[in-house]
């Protein structure tokens, strides 16, 4: 209760809190299945079989960047109904066709892109990352759509379901076998059960004006909304790689310890970020629009952080407290070291929870050259720090990722705060 009691007070709007609140529930619920799971899963497969998933997990979020070229991303603050609903049918085309494109690549060069990553283990995984994109970029250009239309009760639901499906599939083949083939499917499904259940209520409630839709409309939307895929695309891709790629890395370095260790500790510290920094932020990319055009973006931007900082850092703090002592006992002893990575994380994942909900104020304020910039810098920044760690000390590669991240996402905060108070 203190959580929506503390969002009440400091966020301002009953709107805004009504939507946040929603969107908490039904991430609360879908996160208490994810955390009842973790023990059980980490304790059924181990660490080289999450050093797997870490890598699966890290190659599909990078192209998940690419997946509709980031012009979904229009689709809340588009000005008519019509527009937005051309945008989407565009946004997915565009994803059907990379689709496509990936089976091609996957199919032909699967040997090289193996040896290009000095991972020949993961080889028999290397074609599931095609229904991964699919669907996962059909969730996140549905979840805008949604969004839009403030259907945030839907949002909610869909979360609870991926999070059940996901993690009762890994459970399953978790007690069947301790291959990470049940990890990577759970993965899969995760991604699957959201974006069955809102396309099909996308069909249900927009099937007659989707029939409607003209090849011009189409067209248009996608040029109107070019700026995503020339500016947005390569933010979002240097702001994903900046953090996965350093995991492929320290994968492919025995030397630096099994990335399974570190994948664990990154979602255990994510949860909370999750589960009040998304909902947030999911919030603030549909209400920021109205603020910025009464000229209140600042005070609104300072509210929503307040909120977020005595909220959800408290959380994370302790959390990196308990995590070395409780690490062993809950996760089983051979991920003690995972509760030793929670610490040094900290810091990041304090900085990028309160950074991370408010960076679509770049979206709104026309901002994207500015963010891709940064993004940038944030992709050379953390991926020298760790390749710098790896040749000379590669023991320390995960420790200089996690405090790389601390750095950029601080940078982060401080232009988003700038951007803000320029618009006051």
């Amino acid at each position: 209760m203190s959580i929506f009691k503390n969002l009440s007070a400091l966020l301002g709007g009953r709107g805004f809190v009504r939507n946040v609140s929603i969107l908490l529930a039904g991430t609360l619920g879908a996160h208490l299945i994810t955390v009842a799971g973790i023990p059980i899963t980490a304790r059924l497969f181990g660490p080289e079989a999450f050093s797997v998933l870490a890598v699966y997990s890290a190659i599909l979020s990078i192209l998940l960047t690419l997946a509709t070229l980031n012009l979904h991303l229009g689709i809340p603050i588009a000005d008519t109904h019509r527009h937005a609903l051309a945008l989407a049918v565009g946004s997915g085309l565009v994803l059907m066709t990379l689709t496509l494109n990936l089976w091609l690549v996957l199919l032909f060069a699967d040997n090289w892109i193996v040896s290009a990553l000095n991972l020949p283990d993961f080889s028999p995984y290397l074609m599931l990352l095609v229904p991964g994109f699919l669907l996962g970029g059909t969730y996140a250009l549905l979840q805008m759509w949604f969004s839009r239309q403030k259907q945030f009760g839907l949002i909610a639901k869909t979360r609870i379901t991926r999070s059940a499906g996901g993690t009762g599939t890994q459970l399953v083949f978790g007690t069947a076998s301790n291959g990470p083939i049940g990890l990577v499917l759970g993965h899969i499904v995760y991604n699957g059960m959201g974006a069955f259940g809102m396309l099909r209520r996308l069909l249900r409630d927009e099937g007659v004006n989707l029939k409607t839709l003209t090849r011009t409309e189409l067209r248009d939307s996608l040029y109107n909304n070019k700026k995503y895929a020339f500016y947005t695309t390569p933010e979002n891709l240097a702001n994903v790689a900046a953090i996965q790629i350093p995991i492929l890395a320290i994968a492919a370095t025995p030397a630096a310890g099994q990335v399974g260790q570190l994948y664990l500790a990154q979602n255990i510290m994510m949860l909370p970020m999750m589960l009040i920094g998304s909902s947030v932020g999911q919030v603030f990319v549909a209400e920021a629009p109205r603020y910025s055009q009464e000229k209140r973006l600042w005070q609104f931007t300072l509210s929503v952080l307040r909120g977020l900082a005595i909220t959800g850092v408290p959380l994370l703090l302790l959390l990196a407290l308990l995590a070395p002592f409780l690490a062993g006992p809950i996760l089983g002893r051979e991920w003690i070291y995972t509760g030793e990575l929670i610490v040094w994380m900290t810091p990041w994942i304090v900085l990028q929870f309160l950074s991370s909900p408010l960076s679509t104020i770049f979206y709104v304020t026309g901002n994207q050259l500015y963010a891709m910039l940064i993004q940038f810098f944030g992709l050379g920044l953390r991926v020298g720090a760790v390749l710098l760690s790896i040749s000379l000390a590669p023991t320390w590669a995960m420790q200089v990722y996690a405090l790389s991240g601390a750095a950029f996402y601080l940078i982060m905060l401080l232009a988003i705060l700038i951007i803000a108070r320029k618009l006051q």
